[in-house]
């Protein structure tokens, strides 16, 4: 404070402190009005999108800071122009413009220390007609609760007219898109992907995961390129130098360009005669003998469609160094994060969902790279973990936040997913009778149809636009976090260099959490994927309550041979201060489970089946199914506890307990179908226990029922899954016959015609294995073994399969039977017949 009733001092200064100033400004004025312009002028010397400006008062005016004085600013003139330009000589900071007649100082806000409320105050866009698109005025129509004015000169004011930039082409007639600063002293053109650029690791990640004909952008609010280029954000769009033309050498000199370092291991270039931004980057973006890669600002670009260059870029939805942006003006960053998301989720929506889910399975672990994991004995471990709290932290978020979805977490080997899905019915009915929790998420895998079932709010698969904004905007940060990382924190934090994104199961799980604490959910469901240890759930220090299903053999290369082993795994989710809850199991699980629980502190409870579920009708009418339920009820009482709506443990179930258990529909676990003359009997078993009891289950479904019975299988190309035939045959032998008159082998390929759904892709599984049936040959060869006069059918396609049974109606004599399919062996298979037979895209 300069004088403590009428002025206030304001300082300001460019990244290199050549330029250095305060401003005594009268405290009547403030805060100034801050105008955002878009005009040509503007947007071509700075390189920005717009320029952050204020009129200073003539009374306050700038007051150099030595060392600093005028003459380090370069001055910028031309034609016509009333004001000439200012930017700092040595970095180029954009600092002022000077009206020639008066001498008035217009400054860029940017620069000073403090952009609070009570001194700056961002009122309007201006000339943002100038931009064919509205550019960032489209993007930003308010801060901190402010409309903003969007204001334009009348048509025909000379001030209004605008620059149209022109089409080019190269010498082949292929297109150019022209990039030039205000002077033209810096001009050169880009082509677009080539097909070199697309098989290059490294360059293809600069490419549009939408349209592999463009090339990424972003706005970036970081500290140093603010105050490098005089503007809250710069768009950058990343290129490699060898689509320039001319051609651009490392040193990035070109024209009048001038460059700056600004830390040791980057580089930046403006024009040293109108101060236009251009270029920056940095060492790991140009390896020795490789293929350099440059941020080009997009504020120089010369798009005949607009100053966002839409034809030439798809822009990521969430802006790079958005911490660094809040901290210096939280208000405008926040309007830029959620401005950014709507434009994105408006102008992608069309193609955001099928790209995300082909980004998503690009992720996939490849089968020759599954099956060298295998063969070097590559097993998830305590590095799993580690590397989940490194993408944590690149999200944005600490494993503490985490805490704040109340999560109750379930591991183990048969029921989990079922578990799960009755606690989150419970959940809802609580939800809609009583207003809490005020919103559920559930989190399960693998999915059915849709990869969005796994990650649902309220009961409900998030919807396709929520979930192609929330994918993009995890990718994004991701990448961002990575190169800002660089490879030296991921080898402290991780002990060895991390992918920018991990693995599709691990991503989904990042991208739940991001979801759930975005959509203020306050109560989660977690089912774990493997194991529970080492799982990629097992960052959540504090849930509400873990639970423990049946425990069997399953995923023996990464869990180990024996039940002991096992259970060692799945006890790991269990956590010192959270209850936790099992059912019965065999004496070695249990005796595993309480002496990992013990050695934690933790009160395990095992659990027999709960009394109070007597009279309550849940499907199907079973043990294993009871089991469930009384975990289930035991992890909800304990959430909803929690939450002060229900006293524990009380004689008699609760009114809305019985009917959620009753009202629970676990799709494709136990379910039945019937049309016309099919009954269909689906059931993605993928144990061979499970395989037992869903084999049980169909067998005493359709005792006494007259008419074919059909099997419809496939166990994602195991060859293994053989010996499941057998529990199969076992389970379904009748006394005057063979279990079944028809067998049918089939691919988990989705369409004939198309293939798979997006959604079905498993990149995992040998494809020339698929193509040539050589699983599902192997399955009818031990079949026509256990029942030589059986009709063994193999087909390359669920659909082909499911039309075949229908076929089989038709031929039938007695029109009064209907047919009895039993479709299982993988959810993968099971989600393809429900998909086709709902003509659903999302269960």
């Amino acid at each position: 404070m300069a004088s403590e009733d009428k002025t206030k001092l304001l300082e300001a200064k460019c990244f290199c402190g050549s330029v250095h100033f305060t401003v005594e400004v009268p405290i009547a004025a403030l805060p100034l009005p801050v105008h955002l312009c878009h005009c040509t002028v503007c947007r071509y010397r700075s390189g920005a999108p717009c320029v952050f400006h204020t009129k200073l008062p003539k009374e306050a005016p700038m007051k150099f800071i030595s060392p600093s004085v005028e003459a380090n600013m370069t001055v910028y003139t031309f034609g016509e122009r009333v004001s000439a330009w200012n930017f700092c000589s040595t970095c180029g900071c954009h600092i002022t413009s000077v009206d020639r007649d008066d001498g008035h100082w217009t400054v860029s806000t940017s620069i000073f220390k403090d952009h609070g409320p009570e001194n700056f105050q961002i009122k309007r866009h201006i000339y943002s007609d100038s931009t064919f698109d509205h550019g960032l005025s489209n993007i930003i129509s308010q801060v901190d609760g402010l409309q903003l004015e969007d204001w334009n000169p009348p048509h025909d004011d000379p001030s209004s007219e605008t620059l149209v930039p022109k089409l080019e082409h190269g010498a082949h007639g292929q297109e150019r898109l022209r990039a030039e600063c205000h002077c033209g002293g810096v001009s050169f053109t880009i082509g677009r992907p080539t097909k070199d650029v697309l098989e290059d690791v490294q360059l293809k990640e600069f490419v549009s995961s939408l349209d592999q004909t463009k090339w990424m952008a972003l706005y970036d609010t970081c500290d140093d390129c603010r105050l490098l280029n005089g503007t809250h954000l710069v768009g950058w769009t990343f290129i490699p130098l060898s689509t320039c033309n001319p051609p651009i050498a490392r040193d990035l000199k070109i024209g009048t360009a001038k460059t700056y370092q600004s830390s040791p291991n980057v580089l930046r270039s403006f024009c040293g005669t109108c101060g236009a931004t251009v270029f920056f980057t940095c060492d790991e973006r140009c390896p020795k003998g490789g293929e350099s890669v440059v941020d080009l600002a997009t504020g120089i670009l010369r798009a005949t469609e607009g100053s966002m260059a839409e034809k030439w870029l798809t822009w990521r939805s969430n802006p790079a160094w958005l911490p660094s942006g809040k901290q210096y003006h939280r208000a405008f960053s926040e309007a830029l994060e959620q401005g950014m998301k709507e434009w994105a989720l408006d102008h992608y929506n069309q193609e955001v969902r099928q790209n995300a889910i082909d980004s998503l399975n690009s992720l996939q672990t490849s089968h020759a790279a599954f099956k060298a994991r295998i063969k070097a004995g590559i097993k998830p471990d305590a590095s799993s973990i580690a590397e989940m709290k490194t993408y944590i932290r690149r999200l944005g978020y600490t494993t503490s936040d985490l805490d704040r979805l109340n999560i109750i977490h379930v591991a183990g080997t048969k029921g989990k997913g079922t578990t799960c899905a009755f606690v989150d019915s419970i959940l809802s009915r609580y939800r809609t009778a009583h207003g809490v929790p005020r919103k559920t998420g559930l989190f399960i895998s693998p999915h059915l149809v849709s990869v969005r079932e796994r990650i649902r709010i309220n009961s409900a698969p998030i919807p396709e636009a929520l979930f192609a904004r929330y994918f993009f905007d995890v990718w994004d940060r991701l990448g961002s976090a990575a190169e800002q990382d660089g490879v030296e924190k991921a080898d402290q934090e991780t002990g060895s260099p991390l992918d920018i994104r991990p693995t599709y199961a691990r991503f989904l799980t990042l991208m739940s959490w991001h979801v759930f604490l975005q959509e203020g959910v306050n109560v989660a469901v977690y089912e774990t994927g493997i194991g529970g240890e080492f799982d990629a759930t097992n960052v959540v220090e504090q849930p509400v309550a873990t639970g423990i299903s049946s425990l069997g053999i399953d995923h023996i290369f990464a869990l180990g041979d024996t039940i002991e082993k096992i259970a060692w795994h799945k006890a790991g989710i269990m956590k010192t201060g959270s209850p936790a809850f099992t059912i019965e199991q065999v004496p070695a699980a249990q005796q595993v489970l309480q002496e990992r629980a013990d050695e934690k502190g933790v009160d395990l409870q095992a659990l027999k089946i709960d009394p109070r579920l007597q009279d309550v009708r849940i499907h199907p009418d079973a043990e294993f199914q009871k089991k469930n339920a009384t975990l289930a009820t035991a992890l909800a009482e304990t959430a909803l506890a929690r939450l002060g709506v229900l006293t524990p443990h009380q004689d008699v179930l609760p009114d809305e307990f019985r009917k959620a258990l009753e009202g629970t529909v676990f799709r494709g676990r136990c379910e039945i179908k019937a049309e016309d003359q099919v009954v269909w009997h689906l059931d993605g078993a993928h144990t061979a226990d499970s395989l037992t009891l869903a084999s049980k289950w169909f067998a005493n479904e359709t005792s006494g029922q007259v008419g074919p019975r059909v099997l419809v299988f496939n166990q994602l190309g195991r060859i293994e899954a053989i010996d499941f035939l057998n529990l199969i045959f076992a389970a379904n032998k009748q006394e005057n016959g063979p279990p079944f008159s028809h067998v049918i082998f089939c691919t988990n390929i989705t369409h004939a015609q198309t293939g798979y759904k997006r959604d079905f892709v498993n990149n995992q599984y040998d494809t020339k294995e698929i193509e040539s049936l050589t699983v599902q040959r192997r399955f009818a060869e031990r079949w026509s073994s256990l029942d030589p006069d059986v009709s063994v059918v193999v087909l390359p396609t669920i659909e082909q399969a499911l039309a075949h049974v229908r076929e089989l109606r038709v031929a039938r004599p007695n029109r009064d039977e209907k047919i009895q399919a039993f479709v299982t062996g993988s959810l993968h298979l099971v989600g393809g017949a429900l998909g086709i037979l709902e003509n659903a895209d999302a269960l």
